[in-house]
């Protein structure tokens, strides 16, 4: 049996038995990050695994160039991670584009937008034909200031360079200068954001429409979208290029273009990339800001308080910020609908689990997570999603999980509904079948978590003041500067003075920067 190198992952298989072949202490940084590009494409609607293709032929397209190795790796890592902010704007696409921001980011990715026909047919198919062109590429320009705020923000947080950021925070530029938000043109915009355009095109295309189709459209966008000489050079290059298309896993693929020297990083780094995950995944709607978070400490404080080994707590704690990862692939929509949910809407609610637990499993370093986050949604009784699983099927660790997602979700505040206190809580979630054993440890947990609070507010990073941490929490949740005013008995002035100033100190610029910025800082309240 031939062996399947590092350059194929991790690990490598003889029969059923797995040998490490790299210190236990390191792993590859491409691992984690093939992982969240999995996630990317379900935001967007695309084929999971789409963005790993892309990365192939960006990569390939690249030494076509005769690029030397330090730009062929910017173009492999912004390609694969050119799409890490774009949970940013799915509460802004859903509210004003129609309801499902999946649909409008699928339909957005084929259009060009600068086409007034094209443009007005999107609209049509998201429901809203009535909708101004002009309003709605608004809408477009503002989320696309917050889409590369955010993912410029998440790539530096993995442990890439700042060119690789500087890739990402481009994506919507276009090579005519009629992209978004600024209008950079032909070479201005990055050389690897200019790669990632055509190797995007070229995968998406191809997989919805055919090959025909991607070479005649990246022909058409040569000049205007596209860098003219790089499409020139794939469509020299394109029968080689396309094939990559059908390499029949994609995963092991990705994983042996990474130009080398690899990018290695320490296993403590883990508890710092499971963050990134779970705040990619809390910015699908401001309901959910800390979710992530709140359920980790929850869970790793349960399993310490009954006494599971220190492999459990860390297990737990790690598994609760990556748990919801498969939100991203539902429709904003839904999750912002008050209860209770329709039976098609709760189909789609049901498949989050899974989607979590597809996206975390092909990696050899987050295997071990995702089948315990995979069973956060089930019941004793066997009444839980995905799987249905009975409590002789679930562990501990399951349990502990199950009962810290519930308890945490009552403790929030949801449409329709404000948070629990934790009394409130643990009487509904006596009704519930969970492990009792658990949800009594959850409970502790939370309510020593509640007494902190105060402490808690008193953290006042990149110099906010007091007043300016209230008027952030609210700006990350969605509220407008009217509704902060109100809610914090001062006028509207005042309040746009405090966001100015939180926005220079904070240096972002967006709602969705904001919210990041919240999260990061352990802000959310």
């Amino acid at each position: 049996m031939p062996n399947r190198l590092a350059t194929r992952g991790i690990w490598q298989r003889c029969g059923l038995v797995q040998f490490r072949l790299m210190p236990p202490s390191e792993f590859r940084l491409t691992e984690p990050l093939a992982a969240l590009s999995v996630a990317t494409d379900l935001v967007r609607g695309q084929p999971p695994g789409q963005a790993l293709y892309k990365t192939i032929i960006a990569t390939r397209l690249a030494g076509h160039l005769g690029l030397g190795n330090a730009e062929c790796a910017t173009a492999y890592f912004a390609t694969l991670l050119r799409a890490a902010g774009c949970t940013a704007t799915s509460h802004e696409f859903a509210l004003y584009l129609g309801g499902n921001d999946v649909a409008v980011r699928f339909g957005g990715d084929a259009v060009d937008t600068d086409d007034l026909d094209q443009l007005s047919r999107l609209l049509a198919s998201l429901g809203v034909a009535e909708m101004d062109p002009g309003d709605a590429m608004q809408v477009v320009a503002d989320g696309s200031r917050a889409d590369r705020e955010v993912g410029g923000r998440v790539v530096m947080r993995l442990g890439l360079e700042n060119p690789v950021a500087d890739c990402v925070r481009h994506i919507f530029e276009r090579w005519d200068g009629q992209g978004v938000p600024n209008g950079v043109a032909g070479e201005a915009i990055p050389l690897g954001t200019r790669i990632g355009h055509v190797a995007s095109a070229a995968a998406m295309f191809t997989q919805a429409r055919g090959r025909s189709e991607a070479i005649s459209t990246i022909e058409k966008w040569s000049g205007t979208v596209l860098d003219p000489t790089i499409a020139t050079t794939f469509l020299a290059h394109a029968d080689e290029l396309l094939s990559y298309l059908d390499v029949p896993d994609s995963w092991e693929a990705v994983l042996a273009e990474e130009p080398k020297p690899w990018r290695l990083v320490s296993e403590a780094s883990l508890d710092d990339i499971c963050g990134v995950f779970g705040d990619f995944a809390d910015l699908k709607t401001p309901f959910l800001l800390g979710h992530s978070a709140h359920v980790s400490a929850l869970a790793e404080g349960a399993a310490r308080e009954l006494g599971m080994s220190e492999d459990d707590c860390v297990t737990l704690r790690r598994a609760g910020l990556v748990h919801d990862l498969g939100r991203v692939g539902i429709s904003t929509g839904v999750w912002e609908k008050p209860a209770p949910l329709g039976t098609l809407e709760m189909e789609q609610v049901r498949l989050h689990p899974y989607y979590t637990e597809r996206i975390l499993e092909r990696s050899a370093l987050f295997k071990p997570l995702a089948r315990v986050a995979g069973l956060h949604h089930e019941r004793l009784d066997a009444t839980g999603y995905y799987r249905g699983f009975p409590g002789s099927m679930l562990d501990r660790q399951a349990r502990v999980l199950a009962a810290a997602d519930a308890c945490a979700e009552l403790l929030e505040d949801r449409p329709g509904r404000s948070a629990l206190s934790p009394d409130e809580a643990a009487a509904e979630l006596a009704k519930e079948a969970l492990d009792q054993e658990a949800v009594r440890a959850v409970l502790k947990v939370a309510g020593a978590s509640a007494g902190a609070g105060a402490k808690r507010g008193s953290h006042r990073p990149a110099g906010l003041t007091k007043r300016e941490v209230e008027v952030l929490r609210l700006l990350a949740r969605g509220q407008s500067l009217k509704q902060i005013a109100e809610q914090l008995v001062i006028s509207p002035s005042t309040a746009h003075t405090h966001a100015a100033h939180i926005y220079e100190k904070a240096a972002i610029s967006t709602r969705a920067g904001a919210a990041l910025f919240a999260m990061e800082h352990g802000l959310i309240a």
